[in-house]
């Protein structure tokens, strides 16, 4: 599975919990909502990572940069 589409299935799972809270005892919703975001924000992360790593090392870069 691609980072893009881990991303989008964990926005799903996000808003199906934030469906599922109630007004009381859901406090662990709450705290799987937050390490889903991380590990978008993860995932988000390697792909810019990934991403600069191309530019770097892309022929078409380096014939423009000299």
């Amino acid at each position: 599975m691609t980072r893009l589409k881990q991303i989008e299935a964990l926005k799903k799972a996000i808003k199906y919990f934030y469906s599922q809270i109630e007004p009381h005892d859901c406090g662990w919703m709450h705290t799987t909502i937050d390490g889903i975001k991380h590990r978008i924000n993860v995932l988000r992360k390697e792909m810019r990572k990934k991403l600069e790593k191309r530019k770097l090392y892309s022929p078409s870069f380096r014939l423009n940069y000299c």
